[in-house]
């Protein structure tokens, strides 16, 4: 078995704190972006959160990105979209879920104080940790992602899913990811025992105010539930 290399990450403390150790929300970025994207999102959301950012493993600066990073590669097919690289995936996945068992263990965070965000690609990287990671969070929220067939198997098992929290947000003018796949995975999950919040917007790929605003109203509610 080939070794896992760490993830670079940053972290900041929640600026909030409750009884008990803090609630543990790691994000993952999309393809292009950098670690320090989505960390900025943490003055929006719930200041309880201790959140740690992780960084893809792919530098794509040789591929013309400077500053840009990837859990996979894509690859670009004339006619007839954008693929991806299913083994790279699923190394990525294998990547975050060492990751994410690092981060627990070395912050002592309990297993039902664990928080995912992805958002485009680290959405797909979110949805896979929900349902096959080896630490099941109690709630994910994945904004703009794909519908991918190896996460999303007819044989998955979605017990683990039961009492858990799953925010998803799709924007309707998506060029990057069609708003088709946000309706799939809504619909995929709709007959598990997953809380699900859906959203939908009238923006193209991204997350805009209306979306971010929804999104701190959920991770309230969660943790206050």
């Amino acid at each position: 078995m080939s070794r896992i290399e760490p993830l670079q990450f940053i972290e900041a403390p929640p600026l909030r704190s409750d009884d008990g150790p803090p609630p543990l929300l790691i994000t993952f970025h999309g393809y292009g972006s950098h670690m320090g994207d989505l960390h900025e999102l943490r003055h929006a959301l719930d200041p309880r959160f201790h959140v740690v950012s992780a960084q893809a493993p792919i530098d794509l600066a040789p591929s013309g990105m400077p500053g840009g990073w990837a859990w996979f590669d894509l690859i670009f097919q004339p006619g007839q979209g954008i693929g991806y690289d299913s083994a790279g995936a699923a190394r990525a996945v294998e990547a975050a879920d060492a990751f994410i068992r690092d981060t627990m263990q070395r912050l002592e965070t309990p297993e039902d104080r664990l928080y995912l965000m992805g958002f485009s690609q680290g959405s797909m990287i979110a949805h896979a940790l929900l349902l096959h990671g080896t630490r099941p969070p109690a709630g994910v929220a994945a904004c703009s992602g794909r519908m991918v067939d190896e996460v999303f198997a007819q044989d998955t098992p979605t017990d683990r899913l039961d009492g858990r929290d799953l925010f998803v947000s799709h924007g309707r003018f998506d060029d990057v990811i069609p708003v088709e796949c946000g309706r799939g995975i809504r619909d995929w999950y709709t007959d598990t025992g997953v809380r699900l919040e859906y959203h939908e917007y009238d923006m193209a790929h991204g997350i805009d105010p209306n979306c971010l605003a929804d999104l701190q109203s959920w991770c309230t509610r969660t943790l206050d539930a």
